[in-house]
């Protein structure tokens, strides 16, 4: 009768392991002949995955260590290196499974806060322009200023003008022209010191006044030469309504011309 005895090499295969026997007949002595064939024995249940577990590796060092060679035992060094590479591995995959729950809920907080914010804004979206439009409504009746050279006269012929004549000095004067084009009145405004200054056209009577309208303006400061400089006008006229178009305050000024509140530069009583 010959006794093969199962030698598993400390590096396996999880899947398949190749024994090798023993070349001695106990009985009589003989050896097998040269050339047998080695049969595999196939390790079944051990499903193939990327990474061994713990019941899979203690089954295979279990196989391993009643199969291996009793001339030629595993070595302890082996059985502990094998045991140290395995805590080393479980560790790595628990370690990477961590990494993979803290990512999936970095990513889940993200979309949180992403959806967070876009609502914040919205909100803050629909206050902006709520406090815009009770401001757009509080500047009703008085004197809106933004850029250009309009002024807008009533009936008395009263209108407002707002200039900057930066470090130009000396005598002013303001040229009114109609809408067609026509220059209809010149009206000296006396000295001025520079800088940014407004007057009521209503204190430098004309005879008739001016019909009431829309009119624009040349505003002129005389240098020392006696040459005419012309300064920085602004169209200024009192705001008499207000509309909102696109969820935005539009001030109307002087009965005809629509300004948005965010262009207003001044606002005077």
């Amino acid at each position: 009768m010959i006794t093969a005895t199962r030698n598993v090499a400390s590096a396996f295969d999880p899947n398949t392991i190749k024994p090798s026997y023993a070349t001695t007949d106990t009985t009589t002595g003989a050896k097998p002949p040269v050339g047998a064939a080695e049969p595999s024995v196939k390790v079944s249940g051990l499903a193939k995955t990327s990474a061994m577990g713990q019941d899979e590796f203690l089954k295979m060092l279990v196989a391993q260590l009643k199969n291996q060679d009793p001339l030629n035992p595993m070595d302890g060094k082996d059985m502990a290196a094998q045991l140290a590479q395995f805590s080393t591995v479980e560790q790595l995959i628990t370690m990477n499974k961590s990494m993979e729950a803290q990512a999936a809920s970095a990513g889940a907080t993200a979309e949180a806060i992403k959806a967070l914010e876009t609502t914040q804004n919205g909100r803050a979206d629909e206050l902006a322009q709520l406090i815009e439009g009770q401001m757009a409504m509080g500047t009703v009746g008085k004197i809106g200023v933004t850029t250009g050279n309009t002024t807008f006269l009533d009936k008395a012929g009263n209108g407002t003008i707002v200039v900057d004549s930066g470090t130009m000095k000396g005598g002013a004067r303001v040229s009114l022209v109609n809408e067609k084009g026509q220059t209809v009145s010149t009206i000296s405004l006396g000295e001025v010191k520079g800088g940014q200054m407004s007057f009521e056209l209503g204190d430098y009577a004309q005879t008739p006044p001016l019909p009431a309208g829309k009119y624009t303006y040349k505003f002129e400061v005389a240098t020392d030469g006696g040459q005419w400089q012309a300064a920085k006008t602004y169209t200024a006229g009192r705001i008499t309504g207000m509309r909102y178009e696109s969820g935005n305050p539009i001030l109307i000024i002087g009965d005809s011309l629509n300004v948005p509140m965010s262009q207003l530069t001044q606002v005077r009583a």
